[in-house]
């Protein structure tokens, strides 16, 4: 009771002289963690939901305080089709072309098309989870979990679509009657795991989390199609942690173009693949972010690694039916998609080959909007 007194009045005298309260918010709590609802648990710390009176209440008590940024989504819906969620067996919709343009870009050429690749490659998608009963998607996820109510749970509802879409992009197979959508690696599987709420939002902390599953769980391969801002030292540690094991990460470099260095997190990590906007004339779409390529080939901090179709691009929508949707967040997937096809054994190994694949279509060598180029098939 004493304690409440004295934190009433200090929240008074903060007040009173217009002193700015902690924010409420995510923080990673750095101690006595008693009494709080703890979202995730790390080496550091575990990560908790405060408000201004109970971030000042810790911080008078000396526990270290720690903000964790909150990210978002990179894609935005153009238009959608398909009316209500199919049966089990009964499809209802159908998309405008079977094999979208950007499959097509990226395999580059109409007799490379193939409705295989990727088999026994897990691809773990960390985004607005998946309507895991898509006709298209179906028979690709092995694993549908949640990492947004603390501690991982089953489950990957979508809300939103925009998980859906973007791993459709990846590895859609059409469904067994063929009449769906292909992705870029048909036979992957699908790791399908909720780390965004059903606005488009994603606490970073969750994402920190899921991507140490991942990697615990196998995957060879992380798409993020999500950032911001601000960088996470839990995500960098936890990019850390899944690269050593031999994951690739594959992330968006954000929709805040087109000034040099507009970059987001986590793709603007150097161990991340971050991945530009083109449209289908292999034009870098404006509001693309750049990185600040210096055109060594080598890539650091805050660089570009690749362009990929990312401006009107169809793919499965969460009501069972398929939409077109614009972001470096449907640019993601095609690299995932053509990661997961190639894959060699390695992230490292992987990376560095589909760098070997990348052709220039913006400004020659390592360029700011699109790094390496478009990396493709033929």
């Amino acid at each position: 009771m004493r304690f409440l007194a004295v934190l009433m009045v200090m929240l008074l005298v903060f007040s009173a002289l217009s002193i700015a309260l902690p924010a409420p918010g995510r923080y990673l709590v750095k101690g006595d963690a008693r009494g709080l609802r703890v979202q995730h648990e790390f080496s550091g710390g575990v990560t908790a939901e405060l408000s201004s009176a109970e971030a000042l209440a810790l911080t008078l008590r000396g526990v270290e305080l720690e903000s964790v940024p909150l990210w978002h989504v990179l894609g935005r819906q153009v238009s959608a089709s398909g009316k209500g969620k199919p049966g089990p067996a009964a499809r209802v919709s159908f998309p405008s072309d079977q094999t979208p343009w950007g499959m097509e870009t990226v395999y580059n050429n109409a007799s490379l098309l193939s409705t295989s690749g990727g088999a026994g490659v897990d691809v773990a998608v960390l985004d607005t989870g998946v309507y895991k009963n898509h006709l298209d998607l179906s028979r690709r996820v092995t694993q549908c979990k949640d990492f947004t109510r603390g501690p991982v749970k089953n489950g990957c509802p979508d809300g939103y679509g925009h998980g859906t879409h973007v791993s459709g992009t990846i590895l859609a197979d059409a469904g067994a009657d063929g009449l769906g959508i292909w992705g870029v690696a048909p036979a992957a599987n699908l790791f399908a795991y909720k780390v965004c709420g059903n606005d488009g939002y994603c606490w970073s902390d969750n994402i920190a989390t899921a991507i140490r599953h991942a990697a615990d769980q196998g995957a060879e391969i992380i798409s993020m199609s999500l950032g911001g801002d601000a960088e996470s030292a839990l995500v960098r540690d936890a990019i850390t942690y899944a690269v050593g094991k031999g994951v690739l990460v594959v992330a968006a470099a954000g929709n805040d173009g087109p000034a040099l260095g507009s970059i987001d997190w986590p793709g603007a990590n150097a161990n991340v693949v971050a991945v530009a906007a083109i449209d289908s004339s292999l034009a870098v779409a404006d509001w693309s972010s750049r990185g600040l390529n210096d055109g060594d080939f080598v890539i650091e901090a805050q660089e570009v690694e690749f362009g990929a179709p990312g401006v009107a691009v169809e793919s499965a929508m969460n009501n069972g039916g398929y939409a077109i949707w614009d972001g470096t967040s449907m640019a993601t997937p095609h690299i995932a998609g053509l990661a997961a096809k190639l894959w060699q054994g390695s992230g490292a190994a992987t990376r560095a080959y589909l760098q070997g694949l990348a052709v220039d279509i913006d400004a020659a060598g390592d360029d700011p909007a699109t790094g390496f180029g478009l990396a493709r098939l033929g």
